[in-house]
């Protein structure tokens, strides 16, 4: 069934076809069967997963400070750090991310001691050289957790951050830290 609808533009009237399509014709079933398996996929893909059923999220993160001069906004980003807002520029990819934690683990006097594999560990001391005297922006779920200037290249792949995190924070970090090591173990 196809019908006609009028609309006024301007004083002048035009036509515009459009199709009805009927709930008995062919093509109409198939489109509520599309309908269907789209509606049922988006359920899928949007409904929050149950408690133990999927690896927690946690996203580490390490920058180092970059003075951004002939750099684009693709290359730098501009932060402010806490507590006194001071605004640095760094650079718009981490150095490091939770995919080298290998280990994290707090000590008695809560200080965070998180520890990377190999890649990690290399690249730790690559930019620990060659960015003294610049700030190293350690994150957390996009949050900036310890912000220290660089004084020595860090050799051993061991960052230590002296103040305590969050629980649930610390516990992402170490079952984030497990999976590595297991998969690096099947691989």
């Amino acid at each position: 069934m196809i019908r006609r609808i009028t609309a006024h533009t301007n004083k002048a009237f035009r036509c515009v076809q459009t199709f009805c399509l009927s709930r008995f014709s062919p093509y109409s079933r198939i489109m509520r069967g599309i309908h269907v398996l789209v509606g049922l996929t988006a359920l899928l893909l949007f409904l929050p997963a149950h408690a133990g059923h999927s690896p927690p999220n946690i996203i580490l993160q390490i920058f180092v400070q970059t003075g951004g001069q002939g750099m684009s906004s693709t290359q730098a980003t501009t932060i402010a750090l806490p507590p006194r807002g001071e605004v640095i520029q760094i650079r718009a990819l981490p150095e490091i991310t939770e995919h080298e934690l290998i280990d994290a683990q707090a000590d008695a006097s809560g200080a965070v001691h998180l520890r990377f594999n190999h890649i990690g560990q290399v690249v730790l001391s690559a930019f620990t050289a060659q960015n003294q005297d610049r700030i190293m922006v350690i994150m957390l779920n996009g949050y900036v957790i310890y912000a220290p200037i660089i004084d020595e290249q860090i050799t051993t792949g061991e960052l230590i951050i002296p103040h305590p995190i969050k629980p649930e924070a610390l516990q992402a970090l170490q079952e984030t830290a497990r999976r590595n090591v297991e998969k690096a173990g099947k691989s």
